[in-house]
């Protein structure tokens, strides 16, 4: 059966969604242990990538998530999409929440996730900072046209990326499902929340029917369908209708998905593959232009 990759992006919904000046509230601690019993039931394991806040005010949850056998890896320091960085701030935001990480849990930290896979055509400089700072993977690729992300033309599978400046990094790009000519955004969050189960359990058996794994992920706080009514700030009610409906669903789908497939962490879904193509990014644009420069065999 085909390894998927299951991955978590620790960070409180508060700071990262609703106000990014905010101190950080205090649902993430219980939030992500609702995570970490859920997934213990099923015997899961997957990646959390996690961001530098949380770490700082949290360490003990860091350690949690690492002594329970799951990957920690890294989602920036402080939430910010990377398109509101210059290089220099995204390296230092970078080198910030790493080495945070590694101090925590005593290991490398290879693997990143941009804030709201903030990595797009227009900030493909990303990748060579990345590369320059000693990552080796990253899941910030999201292979659809969307209003905030999304790299249209992407692969759909994990694929090593050339970066413009010649540097390499091995992509997990989020699940999607080709549909009539288009690949529609099923891999998580509130999407998973809000399309019909059916459309993302086709979406991991399409990959995994191509041959290839399936990255899904979700966040702590869709555990907790209740946590926007305790929260002291004030929400507004469509924001809060919209972030709110479909959270009493996330914990059935999840297990549902982990009952029907085979998920763990991205370095082992990285040791299972055995051929991995590369893709020259700096053609990302030019129709028909991207395709696979070189396979390379990963064992």
């Amino acid at each position: 059966m085909r390894l998927n990759g299951l991955t978590v992006d620790v960070e409180d919904w508060v700071q990262s969604v609703f106000d990014t000046s905010a101190s950080l509230a205090d649902q993430f601690r219980g939030n992500t242990h609702r995570v970490l019993e859920a997934f213990a039931r099923r015997g899961a394991r997957g990646t959390f990538f996690v961001l530098g806040l949380v770490a700082k005010k949290a360490p003990e949850l860091v350690r949690d998530i690492h002594a329970a056998g799951h990957e920690v890896q890294c989602h920036g320091y402080e939430h910010c999409p990377v398109h509101t960085m210059t290089a220099r701030q995204f390296r230092e935001d970078l080198l910030a929440s790493k080495g945070l990480l590694e101090d925590i849990i005593g290991g490398p930290i290879v693997a990143y996730r941009a804030p709201a896979f903030s990595i797009s055509v227009h900030n493909l400089w990303a990748f060579d900072v990345l590369a320059e700072c000693g990552f080796t993977c990253d899941s910030s690729v999201y292979p659809v046209r969307a209003p905030r992300y999304g790299i249209v033309g992407a692969p759909r599978f994990p694929h090593r990326v050339r970066t413009p400046h010649g540097n390499s990094l091995l992509e997990f790009p989020v699940a999607t499902y080709r549909c009539i000519g288009r690949a529609l955004p099923l891999g998580g969050g509130g999407y998973f929340r809000l399309f019909p189960y059916s459309m993302m359990r086709k979406a991991v058996s399409q990959l995994n029917g191509e041959g290839h794994p399936a990255t899904i992920y979700l966040h702590p706080y869709e555990y907790n369908p209740a946590e926007l009514a305790q929260l002291a700030q004030r929400i507004p009610g469509r924001l809060k209708l919209q972030q709110t409906l479909g959270r009493q669903r996330v914990r059935e789908r999840v297990d549902h998905l982990l009952s029907g497939f085979h998920f763990g962490p991205l370095q082992e879904v990285i040791a299972s593959l055995s051929e991995i193509a590369t893709y020259d990014y700096s053609l990302i644009g030019r129709p028909g232009r991207l395709r696979a420069v070189a396979p390379e065999f990963a064992k």
